[in-house]
């Protein structure tokens, strides 16, 4: 019974909250294995499709997981016209979107950069990168968030077909890259 409300509730999410969001089984994998106490981190949060998901399995977990947005929540130039981004709402409309699930996570409004100086190096079971695409935003990020993620933990990213990203997961990873989804679609993970 569990399951078919959980998927119930996700149809209703995702035909509620705009965005992109290919990334469930590493979220699925990621909640199974944890431990509890276990901190995971989403860089790129948007409006909170996909925050929304993993709040709602680490709920059903029942695991006490730390679960941080980390978010400038002021888009980026290719969501320039997003009306979210014009009037300067996003960051509402994603507290607003992850409401009912909103005590299982917590927001982190401020840079990638600035964010990971707030995480001990070796804390994280979990990093998702799904921020800046550009190869030096993503080899930043990479910098920054892979000294964080523990021994087992895993560090993970969005929207591998873009060259960029492509580029900077190579480059630090290469053949430790495991890519997971249809091509045109996929996503990427590194266990540490």
């Amino acid at each position: 019974m569990a399951d078919k409300q959980a998927l119930h509730e996700w149809r209703a999410v995702k035909a509620r909250i705009p965005g992109w969001f290919a990334f469930g089984r590493t979220y699925d994998l990621a909640v199974a294995n944890a431990a509890d106490g276990a901190t995971f981190v989403e860089v790129g949060s948007w409006k909170g499709r996909s925050a929304y998901y993993m709040a709602a399995k680490i709920r059903d977990s029942g695991k006490r997981i730390r679960f941080c947005c980390v978010d400038h929540w002021l888009g980026s130039p290719e969501h320039s016209d997003d009306p979210d981004v014009r009037s300067g709402a996003l960051y509402e409309t994603f507290l607003r979107n992850v409401a009912d699930v909103r005590a299982f996570l917590e927001p982190m409004r401020m840079s990638s950069l600035e964010a990971s100086g707030r995480f001990a190096d070796g804390s994280c079971a979990l990093v998702l990168i799904d921020a800046g695409h550009e190869y030096e935003d993503v080899t930043a990020d990479i910098a920054a968030w892979w000294p964080k993620v523990a021994p087992g933990g895993m560090l993970a990213g969005d929207d591998y077909e873009w060259p960029g990203v492509q580029r900077a997961v190579g480059e630090a990873f290469g053949d430790r890259v495991t890519l997971v989804g249809d091509a045109g679609r996929r996503h990427w993970r590194v266990v540490k």
